[in-house]
Protein backbone atom coordinates (compact mmCIF):
# COMPACT_ATOMS: atom_id res chain seq x y z
CA UNK A 1 0.00 0.00 0.00
CA UNK A 2 2.83 2.41 0.83
CA UNK A 3 4.26 1.83 -2.65
CA UNK A 4 0.89 2.68 -4.24
CA UNK A 5 0.49 5.81 -2.11
CA UNK A 6 3.97 7.00 -3.10
CA UNK A 7 3.03 6.62 -6.78
CA UNK A 8 -0.33 8.34 -6.36
CA UNK A 9 1.20 11.33 -4.55
CA UNK A 10 3.95 11.60 -7.18
CA UNK A 11 1.25 11.68 -9.86
CA UNK A 12 -0.52 14.60 -8.16
CA UNK A 13 -3.27 12.77 -6.29
CA UNK A 14 -4.78 13.74 -2.95
CA UNK A 15 -4.48 11.02 -0.29
CA UNK A 16 -4.88 10.81 3.47
CA UNK A 17 -4.13 8.43 6.35
CA UNK A 18 -5.00 8.37 10.03
CA UNK A 19 -6.20 6.12 12.88
CA UNK A 20 -4.84 8.28 15.70
CA UNK A 21 -4.93 5.67 18.47
CA UNK A 22 -2.93 3.20 16.39
CA UNK A 23 -0.15 5.75 15.90
CA UNK A 24 0.66 5.44 19.62
CA UNK A 25 4.31 4.48 19.97
CA UNK A 26 5.17 5.80 16.52
CA UNK A 27 4.06 9.38 17.04
CA UNK A 28 7.62 10.74 16.86
CA UNK A 29 8.10 9.04 13.49
CA UNK A 30 4.84 10.48 12.17
CA UNK A 31 5.84 13.92 13.44
CA UNK A 32 9.09 13.63 11.49
CA UNK A 33 7.10 12.80 8.32
CA UNK A 34 5.52 16.26 8.31
CA UNK A 35 6.39 18.24 5.18
CA UNK A 36 7.35 21.16 7.43
CA UNK A 37 8.14 21.46 11.15
CA UNK A 38 4.84 23.33 11.60
CA UNK A 39 2.85 20.47 10.05
CA UNK A 40 4.66 17.97 12.25
CA UNK A 41 3.87 20.02 15.34
CA UNK A 42 0.19 20.26 14.33
CA UNK A 43 0.03 16.47 14.13
CA UNK A 44 1.82 16.04 17.45
CA UNK A 45 -0.59 18.39 19.22
CA UNK A 46 -3.54 16.46 17.78
CA UNK A 47 -2.09 13.12 18.87
CA UNK A 48 -1.10 14.42 22.31
CA UNK A 49 -4.58 15.82 22.93
CA UNK A 50 -6.03 12.40 22.10
CA UNK A 51 -3.51 10.53 24.25
CA UNK A 52 -4.16 12.81 27.24
CA UNK A 53 -7.89 12.14 26.87
CA UNK A 54 -7.29 8.36 26.88
CA UNK A 55 -5.06 8.58 29.95
CA UNK A 56 -7.72 10.71 31.70
CA UNK A 57 -10.09 7.74 31.30
CA UNK A 58 -7.68 5.52 33.22
CA UNK A 59 -6.22 3.80 30.14
CA UNK A 60 -2.61 3.75 28.94
CA UNK A 61 -2.22 2.26 25.47
CA UNK A 62 1.59 2.13 25.64
CA UNK A 63 2.92 -1.40 25.80
CA UNK A 64 -0.53 -2.89 25.30
CA UNK A 65 -2.35 -4.59 22.44
CA UNK A 66 -6.07 -4.38 23.13
CA UNK A 67 -7.56 -6.12 20.09
CA UNK A 68 -7.91 -9.89 19.80
CA UNK A 69 -7.42 -9.83 16.04
CA UNK A 70 -4.03 -8.13 16.32
CA UNK A 71 -2.95 -10.57 19.03
CA UNK A 72 -3.96 -13.49 16.80
CA UNK A 73 -1.94 -11.90 14.02
CA UNK A 74 1.18 -11.97 16.17
CA UNK A 75 1.36 -8.39 17.46
CA UNK A 76 2.30 -7.92 21.09
CA UNK A 77 2.14 -4.14 21.59
CA UNK A 78 0.44 -1.08 20.14
CA UNK A 79 3.93 0.17 19.23
CA UNK A 80 4.35 -2.77 16.84
CA UNK A 81 0.95 -1.96 15.36
CA UNK A 82 1.99 1.67 14.89
CA UNK A 83 5.14 0.73 12.96
CA UNK A 84 3.06 -1.44 10.65
CA UNK A 85 0.50 1.33 10.22
CA UNK A 86 3.22 3.73 9.10
CA UNK A 87 4.19 1.40 6.25
CA UNK A 88 0.91 2.41 4.60
CA UNK A 89 2.32 5.80 3.56
CA UNK A 90 5.71 4.63 2.30
CA UNK A 91 8.25 7.45 2.28
CA UNK A 92 5.68 10.21 1.74
CA UNK A 93 5.58 13.43 3.72
CA UNK A 94 2.14 14.71 4.71
CA UNK A 95 1.33 18.32 3.87
CA UNK A 96 -1.40 19.07 6.40
CA UNK A 97 -3.50 17.86 9.32
CA UNK A 98 -7.28 17.42 9.12
CA UNK A 99 -10.01 17.19 11.72
CA UNK A 100 -12.40 14.20 11.47
CA UNK A 101 -14.27 14.28 8.10
CA UNK A 102 -12.53 17.52 7.05
CA UNK A 103 -11.83 17.77 3.31
CA UNK A 104 -8.23 18.29 2.13
CA UNK A 105 -7.63 21.61 0.40
CA UNK A 106 -4.92 20.54 -2.02
CA UNK A 107 -2.87 17.73 -3.51
CA UNK A 108 -0.50 15.45 -1.64
CA UNK A 109 -0.75 13.30 1.47
CA UNK A 110 -2.74 14.52 4.49
CA UNK A 111 -3.16 13.26 8.04
CA UNK A 112 -6.75 12.95 9.31
CA UNK A 113 -7.65 12.50 12.97
CA UNK A 114 -9.80 9.36 12.76
CA UNK A 115 -10.92 6.50 14.91
CA UNK A 116 -9.19 3.15 14.45
CA UNK A 117 -12.60 1.44 14.40
CA UNK A 118 -12.93 0.35 10.77
CA UNK A 119 -16.53 1.32 9.98
CA UNK A 120 -16.19 4.69 11.74
CA UNK A 121 -12.86 5.52 10.09
CA UNK A 122 -14.12 4.71 6.59
CA UNK A 123 -17.23 6.81 7.23
CA UNK A 124 -15.06 9.79 8.18
CA UNK A 125 -13.01 9.49 5.00
CA UNK A 126 -16.16 9.16 2.92
CA UNK A 127 -17.54 12.31 4.56
CA UNK A 128 -14.32 14.16 3.69
CA UNK A 129 -14.95 13.59 -0.02
CA UNK A 130 -12.62 10.65 -0.66
CA UNK A 131 -13.55 8.63 -3.77
CA UNK A 132 -11.90 5.30 -2.87
CA UNK A 133 -10.50 3.65 0.24
CA UNK A 134 -7.57 1.21 0.45
CA UNK A 135 -8.17 -1.25 3.29
CA UNK A 136 -5.28 -3.63 4.12
CA UNK A 137 -6.40 -6.54 6.30
CA UNK A 138 -4.39 -9.33 7.86
CA UNK A 139 -7.03 -11.30 9.75
CA UNK A 140 -9.86 -10.34 7.38
CA UNK A 141 -12.60 -7.72 7.61
CA UNK A 142 -15.94 -7.62 5.80
CA UNK A 143 -17.00 -3.99 6.15
CA UNK A 144 -17.87 -1.77 3.21
CA UNK A 145 -19.54 1.61 2.94
CA UNK A 146 -22.68 2.98 1.34
CA UNK A 147 -20.83 5.89 -0.34
CA UNK A 148 -17.17 5.06 -0.93
CA UNK A 149 -15.76 1.91 -2.59
CA UNK A 150 -13.56 0.01 -0.11
CA UNK A 151 -10.75 -1.92 -1.82
CA UNK A 152 -9.53 -4.77 0.39
CA UNK A 153 -5.99 -6.07 0.05
CA UNK A 154 -4.25 -8.79 2.03
CA UNK A 155 -0.82 -10.41 2.18
CA UNK A 156 -1.94 -13.14 4.58
CA UNK A 157 -2.16 -16.41 2.60
CA UNK A 158 -4.65 -17.90 5.08
CA UNK A 159 -6.99 -14.90 4.88
CA UNK A 160 -6.78 -14.84 1.09
CA UNK A 161 -7.61 -18.54 0.95
CA UNK A 162 -10.46 -18.56 3.47
CA UNK A 163 -11.99 -15.14 2.72
CA UNK A 164 -11.46 -15.02 -1.04
CA UNK A 165 -14.84 -13.43 -1.69
CA UNK A 166 -13.92 -10.45 0.50
CA UNK A 167 -10.45 -9.70 -0.92
CA UNK A 168 -10.01 -7.49 -4.00
CA UNK A 169 -6.21 -7.60 -4.26
CA UNK A 170 -4.17 -10.65 -3.27
CA UNK A 171 -0.60 -9.61 -2.46
CA UNK A 172 0.29 -12.75 -0.51
CA UNK A 173 2.91 -13.40 -3.19
CA UNK A 174 5.11 -10.95 -1.26
CA UNK A 175 5.51 -13.50 1.55
CA UNK A 176 6.19 -16.31 -0.94
CA UNK A 177 8.75 -14.11 -2.71
CA UNK A 178 6.74 -14.32 -5.90
CA UNK A 179 5.95 -10.59 -5.91
CA UNK A 180 7.94 -7.53 -4.87
CA UNK A 181 6.59 -4.33 -3.33
CA UNK A 182 6.64 -2.49 -6.65
CA UNK A 183 4.54 -5.19 -8.32
CA UNK A 184 2.15 -5.23 -5.36
CA UNK A 185 1.75 -1.46 -5.55
CA UNK A 186 1.01 -1.67 -9.28
CA UNK A 187 -1.58 -4.41 -8.67
CA UNK A 188 -3.34 -2.17 -6.14
CA UNK A 189 -3.30 0.81 -8.51
CA UNK A 190 -4.68 -1.36 -11.31
CA UNK A 191 -7.57 -2.35 -9.04
CA UNK A 192 -8.13 1.31 -8.19
CA UNK A 193 -8.45 2.14 -11.90
CA UNK A 194 -10.82 -0.78 -12.45
CA UNK A 195 -12.93 0.37 -9.50
CA UNK A 196 -13.05 3.95 -10.79
CA UNK A 197 -14.19 2.53 -14.14
CA UNK A 198 -17.14 0.75 -12.56
CA UNK A 199 -15.95 -2.56 -11.13
CA UNK A 200 -17.77 -3.46 -7.93
CA UNK A 201 -15.50 -4.00 -4.95
CA UNK A 202 -15.96 -7.29 -3.12
CA UNK A 203 -17.92 -5.67 -0.29
CA UNK A 204 -20.16 -3.84 -2.76
CA UNK A 205 -20.92 -7.07 -4.61
CA UNK A 206 -21.74 -8.77 -1.30
CA UNK A 207 -23.93 -5.90 -0.12
CA UNK A 208 -21.76 -4.68 2.78
CA UNK A 209 -22.61 -0.99 3.22
CA UNK A 210 -21.80 -0.36 6.87
CA UNK A 211 -21.32 3.14 8.24
CA UNK A 212 -20.96 4.77 11.65
CA UNK A 213 -21.87 8.40 12.20
CA UNK A 214 -19.21 10.30 14.11
CA UNK A 215 -19.91 10.19 17.82
CA UNK A 216 -20.25 13.25 20.02
CA UNK A 217 -17.36 11.95 22.13
CA UNK A 218 -13.91 10.56 21.35
CA UNK A 219 -13.64 6.88 20.57
CA UNK A 220 -10.82 4.43 19.90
Amino acid sequence: MGNAVEKLVAAGATCSFGETSEITGGEDIVKAHGATPEVGEAFYKMWNDYNEFIISQGVDLSGSQPTKGNITGGLTTIEEKALGNLQKIGKCKYVGVLNPAEAPTGKGLWYMDTSSAAAEAVTLWAASGAVAHFFPTGQGNIIGNCIIPVIKLSANPLTVATMTEHIDVDVSGILRREMNLDQAGDALLEMLLRTCNGRYTANEALGHREFVLTKLYRSA
